[in-house]
Formats: C-alpha cells, sequence, structure tokens
C-alpha cells in the first residue's frame, strides 16, 4: 500500500463514531450481523399493496421503531419530519460512540446531512389545487394556508432537511460549517466527501456527517416507478427482489433509513484520546450529464471516478481488498458499474470482492452512501466481507467480478465504497485500516 502523500499527512481523517437505523434495527452492528447471517431487511410495505403500486415491498422502517424514536427526541430538537427523526438518532448514536463532550462549542466542528428534498403527498396536492387560478397561472397562498384543509404550520419547516443539519449543528455545538447535500443517490457519498475535505484541508477538526431518508411514501413510489426504477413484486418473496448484478435483476427496492459516522483529524482524535476505528483515505465527487437517469454505458464515467478517488488516496487497484458497490439492481446501472470495475481492476492478477449491501437493505438514495461508509468501516473492524444477497448467475457484463454471496473472512486493509446517483452524480470513497 502506498504511504499517505504529504498533502495528506498532516490532516488525516479518521473515523471515531457510528450511528444507524434501519428496518427494525437501531445499531450498526445489529445491521452487519442481520446482512452476515443472509437476512434481508425487505420486507411488504403496510400500505403499498393498498396503493395499488406494482413494487409492494420496501425496506421501510419498522412502524413501533419510528415512534419509539420520535418519543425519544429531546425538547430541543424542535420540529423534525420523518426523515430528520432518523438522522437525530443516527447521529446522536455516532456522537456519543465517539467519545466527544455533548458540546463542543467551538467553529471547528461541522454537521454535513445528505437528504433529498420530499415530495408533497396527494392529499396535500389536492388541497393546493383547490386554491390554484388556472387560467393565470397563480396559488392564493393566503386562502390555502387559512382554510381547514391548510398546511400543519410547522410542516415546511419540520420536512426541510435543512432543519435537522441546524437543529444538530446547534444540539451539539458544531456550527462552524453546514451542509445539506441533495446529489440523489450519490449524497450520502459526497457530505463524506465533503466534510472529508474540510478537515483533510486544515478547515474544521471534527465533523458530523451522515445521510437520512424518508421514502417508501405514495409519491416517491410512484415517481420512481413510472421511470422504470423500480422492481416489481411478481408474486416474489420480497426478500429475493434485490438482485444486484444477477441476470434476473428487474430494478431496485425503495428503502428507509439514517446513518452517521464522527470523523476527525486524526491530531484531534489522538489529542483526546478516541478510539480510531477507520480512515477516510480518499475522495472522488464528478458530475457527468449523459442522461437525465443514466451514465455511459462503457462504465468510462464511473471509471474516471474510481480511479480520481485512488489517486486521491495515493492508492492504485492493487491496494483495494474490497468494493462495497452501488448496485441498485436496475439493469443500467448494474451493467455500467460492472464495466467500470472491469475497466479499473483489469490488470490484477486476482480479482477483487464485491458486494451489493443493497440486496439486503434496498436503496434509501441519500443515506445509501452513508450507511455502506458505515458497513465498510466494520468491514475494516471485523476483517469479514458481506454477502451480496439473491446473486446466483451473471449477465455478459457481469460475469468475471467476484461477487461475494456469504459471509467471507478476509484480510480488509483497503474498501472502495461507490454511489452513483441519477443526474450523472458519482462518488467513490476510500477507506482504509486506521494503522
Amino acid at each position: 500500500m502506498t504511504p499517505p502523500t504529504a498533502t495528506t499527512a498532516g490532516h488525516e481523517v479518521v473515523v471515531t463514531g457510528l450511528g444507524l437505523v434501519a428496518g427494525p434495527l437501531t445499531d450498526p452492528e445489529a445491521l452487519f450481523d442481520h446482512i452476515a447471517d443472509g437476512r434481508s431487511l425487505i420486507t411488504e410495505h403496510p400500505r403499498h399493496a393498498e396503493w395499488g403500486v406494482p413494487c409492494a415491498v420496501s425496506a421501510h422502517i419498522d412502524p413501533g421503531v419510528r415512534r419509539a424514536l420520535h418519543d425519544a427526541l429531546p425538547d430541543e430538537a424542535g420540529p423534525l419530519g420523518p426523515a430528520g427523526v432518523l438522522a437525530w438518532h443516527a447521529a446522536a448514536q455516532a456522537w456519543e460512540r465517539s467519545g466527544l463532550p455533548r458540546r463542543l462549542d467551538t467553529e471547528r466542528g461541522g454537521v454535513f446531512l445528505a437528504c433529498n428534498r420530499m415530495l408533497m403527498e396527494p392529499d396535500e396536492l389536492v388541497d393546493v389545487a383547490a386554491h390554484v387560478d388556472h387560467e393565470s397561472g397563480t396559488l392564493d397562498l393566503d386562502a390555502y394556508l387559512d382554510s381547514d384543509g391548510g398546511p400543519d404550520p410547522h410542516r415546511y419547516t419540520r420536512i426541510q432537511p435543512d432543519t435537522a443539519t441546524a437543529a444538530l449543528a446547534d444540539y451539539f455545538g458544531a456550527t462552524g460549517t453546514l451542509e445539506t447535500r441533495a446529489d440523489a443517490c450519490a449524497a450520502g457519498g459526497m457530505a463524506i466527501g465533503s466534510a472529508y475535505r474540510h478537515i483533510r484541508t486544515g478547515a474544521l477538526d471534527v465533523a458530523l456527517v451522515g445521510g437520512a431518508e424518508s421514502l417508501t411514501t405514495l409519491a416517491a413510489v410512484t415517481a420512481f416507478h413510472q421511470v422504470g426504477a423500480l422492481a416489481p413484486a411478481k408474486g416474489q418473496q420480497p426478500a429475493r427482489i434485490s438482485r444486484p448484478f444477477d441476470k434476473d435483476r428487474t430494478g431496485f427496492v425503495i428503502g428507509d433509513g439514517a446513518a452517521f459516522l464522527v470523523l476527525e483529524s486524526r491530531a484531534h482524535a489522538e489529542a483526546r484520546g478516541a478510539r480510531v476505528l477507520a480512515r477516510i483515505a480518499g475522495y472522488a465527487g464528478v458530475t457527468e450529464a449523459v442522461q437525465m437517469t443514466a451514465s455511459s454505458r462503457d462504465g468510462s464515467d464511473y471509471a474516471a471516478c474510481i480511479r480520481a478517488a485512488l489517486a486521491d488516496a495515493g492508492l492504485t487497484p492493487g491496494d483495494i481488498d474490497h468494493v462495497n458497490a452501488h448496485g441498485t439492481s436496475t439493469q443500467a446501472n448494474d451493467a455500467c458499474e460492472a464495466a467500470a470495475l472491469h475497466t479499473v481492476f483489469a490488470d490484477r492478477v486476482d480479482p477483487v470482492p464485491i458486494t451489493g449491501n443493497k440486496s439486503a437493505m434496498g436503496h434509501s438514495l441519500a443515506n445509501s452512501g452513508a450507511v455502506e461508509a458505515v458497513l465498510s468501516v466494520l468491514s475494516i473492524q471485523r476483517q469479514t466481507l458481506l454477502p451480496t444477497l439473491n446473486f446466483t448467475e451473471p449477465d455478459e457484463v457481469t460475469r468475471g467480478l467476484d461477487i461475494v454471496t456469504e459471509r467471507r473472512d478476509a484480510p480488509v486493509s483497503a474498501v472502495l465504497s461507490n454511489s452513483f446517483g441519477f443526474g450523472g452524480q458519482n462518488c467513490s470513497l476510500v477507506l482504509t485500516k486506521a494503522g
């Protein structure tokens, strides 16, 4: 492994805390063990069949868990929407586990939250439509707000991702830099990458960074179904539907969740005697605009992103022990990523092991890069590769990849974690042993 470059050596970025909520689970180790045992979070959604959507399964947060998390919010959290509640729990857990004091009270701390903007639900749109003058194309907002069917006056504040970002920053005294990322499916990785750069350049000492989504709603499910991204259930067992890199893949399964990491400069972490879990060694965020919902079919854009992250880390493809793939289970995305992995790792003697976590936990969009980074840290900690569920046979493009299908003990010093989103938002992270 190539040593850190002179640019990064003075401000190495390390991970000191992890937090997570997914399905019925409320800590990172529980999710890691769940997937390691070959179990899935994907089940029938209690309302999807009622809504009449063809893809009536999801990796949603257990309703009892959601209620318990909401009830546990401190008064200081203020008004938070569904995604904000999940973010608060995961962030508070990561912060507590890091051993940092309850408040930093310094401008050298920041909060970086990935969360895409929420969609209005059908009943809300009906209420709004009643106050639209279609001839002039205007909305009588005052009448809407004063009407019996008007919105909860705090709804807008609750559902805005920025609200959770600001609330977390105020609560933990980390107000130096606040960012709310909405880079589609790459947002979680982009948030980590941005925090990493702030610390590496010396602008911050500490960053609370992660993602949160609550997208198993009628509006979101309908939108993704209409663009052909969601896998139809077709009478299959829910846990068998998400099939990254498999020849029979038919689309992704939507999910909810939140995951957070605490990042620090190594100097700051060591000065306070913190336990260092891993290192963020490299990052690349690359934007291309081939199509709104697809990238170059030859994988060249993804390959360029991966190579840029490796270069940032001062590593070669031969240094990577494991790839935590974006692996959405859609035809185009998996084909593009597979082509990119073939291109980047073509000269390796041994194939690089690849895991697709979304096979077990669905795709939670902005949160996916964050939760996969958390699982990558645990793979390094436990020297264990998680399985890709439901992979049985490759197609022409995915053939030749070493898709991990069962829990595998292996030496893991460096992990490449990819996130590739709609609109050409591409992100790759390199995580390594703290060593």
